[in-house]
């Protein structure tokens, strides 16, 4: 193979630093930094699990403070995700991360690889970015963000000063600079060379070896401004991290209104609760639907209070139902079977509530037109959900990750729970019905519209 091969292959190896002390954080949380918790899961299983979004299956971590602590935490970690991770014994860790990620000499093999620090969470998008602009035979890429105004505690972040698309200077006390040090690079072993020369003159961090690269031209930078990253290493830091997952789970775009505005804000409020417990995805699906059923039984007892109760159990349902994937994105769980059997929960609920609000008016009244209208709106609801994908993926092209117009499952539930509060069940049928079908149709000339073009 030789060296414009190697800059082309796909990475498929990253290098953890996972050797250090973390001071600042461990007077906080009193575990090994590699193993706090951040929304129910370690520093150490979110920047693998991160990893693996980028395609990444295979893992070299280096171990220093409380190592066999570190390890067996990730070999469980290992065992558990269905990844390759290996060790390497940072014998001088305690002189500094470049130490640490000498002591991998040998061990990355001959493509490219990422280093990433234990301690930064980031999208996935800046690994994909680094891919996409390998570095060369030699040399190293760092990711960098330009804007000083999102990045969180400038005091502490390490930064580099940028001249044609290539490192300058990189050191945290730099007066001029141009940029953040994200914490994450694309590198060959050339790296090691950096390190080397910079040991050999006493100077044991990674920024160390990467100034001895920027000399001779050998250390680039790749712009991924406006995507997320976040050094945490502190207290203060380690609550911005959770905010900040938090907020990202708000940005569902295709939750409906009342999604968007009640049921999201409380069951964000929930999930942050939940996700530290040992509750699953899957489990919360089925306690959602248990509530959907119970609500069914109240408004198929008869009488305004069981009624009402019932409305309010529905909406409760409802916003339960937003924390199953809102647990399973935190957690890094989404799987195809658990967002399949979300969907064919949410339909059975569906039925059960609306014949539920069927069976309360044509016990008490004894009108064929409650039948009516509960079968119209129950197969309105169906086809609301056998509609979304097609109309989902489309306005998501055309809109490239904007909301959009929708009515779905949340407008149908709250309109079941307004109709019970107000103890209108015939009149609530109907509007469900003519509000389903209504937009059905409207996805149905849409879509159809695109289609044409």
């Amino acid at each position: 193979m030789d060296n414009s091969d190697l800059t082309n292959a796909t990475p498929s190896i990253a290098l953890i630093l996972a050797a250090g002390l973390g001071s600042r954080l461990r007077t906080h949380t009193n575990t090994p930094k590699p193993l706090t918790s951040v929304l129910g899961l370690t520093l150490a299983e979110r920047v693998v699990c991160t990893m693996m979004d980028a395609g990444i299956r295979r893992f070299l971590i280096t171990l220093g403070s409380e190592a066999e602590t570190v390890r067996r935490h990730f070999s469980d970690i290992a065992r558990r995700r269905g990844v390759a991770i290996d060790y390497v014994e940072a014998k001088n860790w305690e002189q500094g991360n470049g130490a640490s990620t000498l002591a991998a000499k040998g061990r990355t093999g001959e493509a490219p690889f990422f280093l990433v620090m234990i301690d930064h969470l980031f999208d996935p998008e800046i690994a994909q970015a680094l891919t996409d602009d390998p570095p060369a035979p030699g040399e190293m890429c760092l990711a960098v963000d330009r804007d000083k105004n999102t990045i969180f505690d400038l005091d502490d972040v390490t930064r580099v000063k940028i001249e044609q698309g290539r490192i300058k200077e990189i050191k945290k006390t730099l007066g001029h600079w141009d940029a953040g040090d994200t914490g994450v690079m694309l590198c060959t072993s050339g790296l090691f060379d950096g390190l080397e020369r910079a040991a050999a003159n006493n100077e044991h961090g990674l920024s160390d070896g990467l100034r001895e690269l920027a000399g001779e031209g050998r250390a680039r930078t790749v712009d991924v401004t406006g995507m997320a990253w976040l050094d945490v290493d502190t207290p203060e830091a380690l609550r911005e991290a959770e905010r900040r997952l938090m907020r990202e789970l708000g940005r569902k775009t295709r939750d409906g209104p009342v999604a968007r505005h009640l049921n999201r804000p409380v069951s964000r409020w929930l999930s942050r609760y939940l996700v530290r417990t040992t509750i699953t995805p899957n489990q919360i699906s089925l306690l959602s639907w248990m509530l959907s059923c119970v609500a069914a039984g109240l408004m198929a007892l008869g009488g305004y209070p069981a009624l009402a109760a019932g409305g309010v159990m529905a909406q409760l349902a409802s916003i339960v139902d937003g924390c199953d994937g809102e647990i399973a994105r935190l957690k890094h769980s989404k799987s195809e079977f658990g967002g399949w059997l979300d969907a064919v929960l949410d339909r059975y609920a569906d039925a059960i509530l609306l014949f539920g609000l069927m069976w309360h008016e044509f016990a008490a009244t004894g009108t064929n037109l409650s039948i009516v209208l509960g079968f119209a709106a129950i197969v309105g609801s169906f086809l609301n959900s056998y509609t979304a994908d097609k109309y989902d993926g489309l306005m998501a092209q055309r809109l490239q990750g904007a909301s959009y117009f929708r009515l779905g499952r949340d407008v149908r539930v709250f309109i079941i729970f307004l109709g019970a509060i107000l103890n209108q069940p015939l009149f609530t049928l109907g509007v469900v019905a003519l509000v389903m079908n209504v937009e059905v149709v409207r996805r149905i000339v849409i879509c159809a519209r695109a289609d044409a073009r």
